[in-house]
C-alpha cells in the first residue's frame, strides 16, 4: 500500500516544477514544518539555476529546494528540474522530545524532454493463447485476469485464430473500459516453421492463406525469385513465406512481430541459417526479444538478447518488445496430487501461473491505440521487459527509455496495478454471472484512469 499521492509523478525537463506530496492516511501526515528538513537530489547530476543558464555537472548531492507545508497537510515543493534525470526528495522528520530521532521519507520523480513527456506509458502483452488454441481458459476470462495483473492493453493471439482476440474485445468492448483489447493472432503460413504474431490487424492472415493456398504459394514463390541465396544451403522458402506474411499485416494495419528465433525443445526450432537469413533481410518490425520461457529455460532469452546486441553493434538496429506467450493464467497446484496429501488443503484455491505478467512491453504513445502502438515501437518508444516473480525487473531498449522505464517500473507501475487489480477482480465477478456489476466495473476503470493524469502532466 502506498501512503503517499505524488503529484505529478513526471515534470517537464528545464523548468521549475511544484510537486505536491500528500499523505493518504493520518499515521503517513506530516509534522510541523520547524520538525521537517527537505532536499532534493539529481540523481544523475545536473543542476542549473531557473533561467536555464549555468548547467553544471557534480557527483549527486544533496541541495535545498521552496517548500512549505499547507494547512490541509499536503506538502509542496518547488524545485528547478534540470535535464532529464530522476530526482530524490528526501524529507527528513525529527520529534520535538527527541533531537536524536530521524525518520527519512525518499519520494522520486522525473524530468522528461517534450518529445517523450507528451507520451504515455502504457504496459501490454499481445502474444497470449486461451483454450480457443492450447490455452487453458476462455479468452474473456484471461482478458480480465491481464487487467487484474495491472495491463493497459492486451491483444490475444491464438493460434492460426484471430476470432478469439475479437471476441474477448467485443465482450467487454461494451462497457467503454479505460482497458483495452486489440486484435491478434499466432501465424503459421503453410510450410514455414517462423512463429509470427500479427497485433492490431484488420484481418486475418492466418484465414488469408487458408481461403487460397495457391495465391500464396504464388505469392511466395514471386518472391523467392528476387531474394539473394546468401546463406549456403538454406531452403529460403520460410524467409519468402515470413515476408509475405509481414507485408499482409502491415496492410491491415498491424505490427509483424518475429517470435522466439532460439526457442529450443531436443534442438533449435529454427536452424541457426534461417535465424541468420531473417535477422539480416529484416523485413519484421520488431524482435520479441524475451518472453515465452520458464526458470529452467534460460537459454532462450539470453541468446536473443546477445544476438539483438549483436545485430545493433553492426548497424542492423530494430525495435524489441517482451510478450509472454502465456497459455493459461492459473494454477491449481493441488490438483494433480492424491486426496492423503491435500486433506484438510482447498483443492480449488490458486495462484497465478508462471510466464503470466513476466514478460511484457511497456510502450510510450500519445494514446492507447492501436495505430499509435504501431508508430511508437517503429520509433523505438518502448522496452522489453522481464520481470519474474519475486526477481528484480530487467529492462532491455535503448538507453533514454531504459532509464525512465526503470523508474516507472519503481514508482508508478506497482500502484497502477493496485487500481487494475480491483477493477479486474469486479471483471471476473461480472463475467462469472453477475451482470450488476456493470457500473461498478466503469467506476473502478475511471480510477485508474484517474490515476494515470494523476501522474503525469496534460498532454499537450
Amino acid at each position: 500500500m502506498h501512503y503517499y499521492d505524488v503529484s505529478p509523478l513526471v515534470v517537464p525537463a528545464n523548468q521549475v516544477g511544484e510537486i505536491r506530496i500528500r499523505p493518504r492516511f493520518e499515521h503517513a501526515s506530516f509534522p510541523a514544518p520547524e520538525l521537517l528538513e527537505i532536499m532534493v537530489c539529481p540523481n544523475d547530476g545536473l543542476t542549473g539555476g531557473e533561467d536555464g543558464q549555468g548547467l553544471s555537472w557534480d557527483n549527486a548531492r544533496l541541495e535545498p529546494l521552496e517548500w512549505h507545508l499547507q494547512d490541509d497537510g499536503v506538502l509542496v515543493v518547488k524545485y528547478f528540474f534540470a535535464g532529464e534525470q530522476e530526482f530524490n526528495i528526501r524529507v527528513c522528520i525529527s520529534k520535538q522530545d527527541n533531537p536524536q530521532y530521524k525518520l527519512m521519507r525518499s519520494f522520486r520523480v522525473y524530468s522528461l524532454e517534450e518529445d517523450l513527456l507528451s507520451l504515455r506509458p502504457f504496459k501490454g502483452d499481445f502474444h497470449i493463447h486461451t483454450n480457443q488454441s492450447d490455452g487453458k481458459e476462455c479468452p474473456c476470462y484471461v482478458a480480465a485476469r491481464y487487467r487484474q495483473e495491472g495491463f493497459d492493453f492486451a491483444a490475444i493471439s491464438d493460434h492460426r485464430l484471430l476470432e478469439p482476440s475479437l471476441q474477448a474485445a467485443e465482450y467487454w468492448g461494451h462497457l467503454g473500459l479505460d482497458f483495452r483489447l486489440y486484435p491478434g493472432e499466432e501465424v503459421h503460413s503453410p510450410d514455414n516453421p517462423v512463429h509470427i504474431i500479427n497485433f492490431g490487424s484488420s484481418f486475418s492472415v492466418n484465414a488469408l492463406y487458408r481461403a487460397d493456398e495457391a495465391a500464396y504459394r504464388a505469392a511466395v514463390a514471386k518472391r523467392l525469385e528476387e531474394i539473394p541465396r546468401e546463406v549456403p544451403g538454406l531452403n529460403y522458402f520460410p524467409v519468402a513465406a515470413s515476408e509475405w506474411v509481414f507485408d499482409q499485416i502491415r496492410a491491415g494495419g498491424g505490427l509483424a512481430v518475429f517470435c522466439h528465433p532460439y526457442w529450443y525443445g531436443a534442438r533449435n526450432v529454427l536452424s541457426y541459417g534461417l535465424v541468420d537469413a531473417m535477422f539480416k533481410r529484416r523485413r519484421f518490425d520488431a524482435l520479441e526479444l524475451i518472453g515465452g520461457f520458464f526458470r529452467h529455460q534460460p537459454r532462450s532469452n539470453n541468446f536473443q538478447v546477445v544476438r539483438w546486441c549483436e545485430e545493433s553493434a553492426k548497424g542492423n538496429r530494430f525495435p524489441v518488445v517482451g510478450l509472454s506467450d502465456s497459455h493459461g493464467t492459473d494454477l491449481f497446484p493441488l490438483s494433480n496430487t492424491s486426496a492423503a496429501n491435500n486433506e484438510g488443503m482447498s483443492s480449488v484455491e490458486s495462484r497465478s501461473a508462471d510466464l503470466l505478467g513476466w514478460y511484457y512491453t511497456i510502450v510510450f504513445a500519445r494514446q492507447n491505440a492501436v495505430p499509435e502502438i504501431c508508430s511508437a515501437i517503429r520509433s523505438h518508444n518502448c522496452v522489453a521487459v522481464s520481470h519474474l516473480t519475486g526477481e528484480r525487473p530487467e529492462i532491455f531498449g535503448d538507453f533514454r527509455q531504459v532509464r525512465y522505464a526503470s523508474f516507472l517500473c519503481r514508482e508508478y507501475f506497482p500502484i497502477l496495478r493496485h487500481y487494475c487489480q480491483e477493477a479486474g477482480s469486479v471483471m471476473l465477478d461480472y463475467l462469472a454471472g453477475d451482470e450488476s456489476l456493470a457500473e461498478t466495473i466503469r467506476t473502478l476503470d475511471q480510477r485508474v484512469a484517474a490515476f494515470r493524469n494523476h501522474c503525469f502532466p496534460e498532454c499537450r
